[in-house]
């Protein structure tokens, strides 16, 4: 089969499926973006002059995965032209759609590689990364994107090197090589890679596997009552904290189901031959739907984007140490594998602690709110109800 001039009606249809796909996507994560920047602002400009207090969710690559996801889709997007001129022509048009779908697949690959990374720094490893590390990584990994779209354009700057591949335009056939290097290594590693990291995480948290003290990690300390045993509260706590942290597995799925299908039939495309239309349209479609997806995820992982005001950091460990002489009774990790417990909490029935960097970095307490609720919710024994992490002696310092 040879590149043909015109498409059929059927392929125009199937072009259509992928443009709506990606407009799904385009819309969804540009809702988050507009979203977490008026929330921005109006953060910034109602603490103007005064200390911001400490935001739990730092969401960088969060909000740098629904960036890539944005570029990945207007790269999508732009089948409307082919599916209206019933062809793909090459030109600056079709140069700037393949280095769009290139920018944002590798974004989105090495994006989901930092998130599946710190996660498992924190849910399995309990060790919280610098405080700018995920800024730094999201610099780096469009500077990475840059890196790989202008060297091969220098190289081959007197030839032709982006151009018609059947339905939309990217690499040429002929530049196998680039084609691998500039864009399969990455999204084929960044899935090996998930797919190892999840899978431990998954095992930790179902408790099949316990690395305890070999990494220093310490024990839960839960207030008790007085009948001698954790409160009903605490333990519906341990299971939302383990109910969120389950939803993270989502990511390597929904990563693995919009990349593999997209990439076999591109990978078909090396003996010489393109593959079925059907194949090819259709898992585009799923490919443009990632967006989408993540943004889905993003809504049930990191609801304070979207929902409240930020985790506000109200007294410190020692404060709270003092402040209750009730005797605590100490748990082992093993029935629930290593959750993130690096934190105190107090709240109410319904709260949830955010999992985050700041909460993570340090054993203090966060007081949390929600709507319909002013008050901690207390324990059976009338005391505030709390979970807290039993320092080590670097914490303390």
């Amino acid at each position: 089969m040879t590149l043909r001039d015109f498409f059929n009606f059927s392929e125009r249809a199937g072009l259509l499926f992928t443009i709506e796909a990606s407009l799904l996507s385009f819309v969804a994560v540009t809702f988050i973006l507009c979203f977490a920047l008026l929330k921005w602002l109006r953060g910034t400009l109602t603490s103007w002059g005064r200390r911001r207090p400490a935001d739990a969710s730092d969401s960088s690559l969060f909000l740098n995965l629904m960036f890539a996801d944005l570029i990945q889709a207007a790269g999508c997007l732009f089948n409307f032209r082919w599916m209206a001129e019933a062809a793909v022509t090459g030109g600056p048009f079709c140069n700037a759609q393949a280095a769009l779908k290139q920018v944002g697949i590798v974004g989105v690959s090495l994006t989901s590689l930092c998130i599946a990374v710190h996660t498992f720094t924190v849910l399995v490893l309990r060790r919280m990364p610098p405080k700018q590390a995920s800024k730094i990584a999201v610099i780096w990994i469009w500077i990475f994107a840059a890196i790989i779209i202008t060297i091969p354009h220098a190289i081959h700057k007197n030839e032709t090197y982006y151009g018609p591949t059947v339905f939309w335009c990217w690499i040429l056939p002929k530049w196998k090589t680039e084609q691998i290097v500039t864009e399969y290594l990455w999204v084929w590693l960044a899935a090996l890679s998930m797919l190892i990291l999840y899978t431990i995480m998954y095992c930790v948290m179902k408790g099949w596997i316990n690395i305890g003290k070999s990494l220093g990690a310490p024990l839960v300390v839960l207030d008790t009552v007085e009948s001698g045993g954790p409160s009903v509260d605490d333990l519906e706590e341990e299971k939302r904290v383990k109910a969120i942290a389950k939803l993270l597995l989502y990511f390597p799925a929904v990563y693995l189901v919009a990349i593999v299908p997209n990439s076999i039939s591109r990978w078909l495309t090396f003996d010489g031959e393109p593959p079925p239309p059907e194949l090819a349209l259709f898992t585009n479609t799923i490919f443009a739907l990632s967006g989408l997806f993540h943004f889905i995820l993003f809504l049930l992982t990191r609801p304070v984007m979207v929902v409240g005001k930020p985790v506000v950091f109200v007294h410190s460990l020692e404060s709270a140490r003092n402040s209750s002489s009730t005797p605590k009774r100490t748990y082992s990790n093993s029935s629930l594998g290593h959750l993130p417990e690096r934190y105190d909490f107090t709240g109410t029935q319904g709260d949830f602690p955010n999992i985050s960097q700041t909460a993570l970095r340090s054993p203090i307490s966060v007081t949390l709110s929600s709507a319909g609720h002013s008050t901690a919710n207390r324990s059976h024994s009338g005391r505030p109800r709390t979970a807290r992490l039993a320092p080590s002696s670097s914490d303390l310092d």
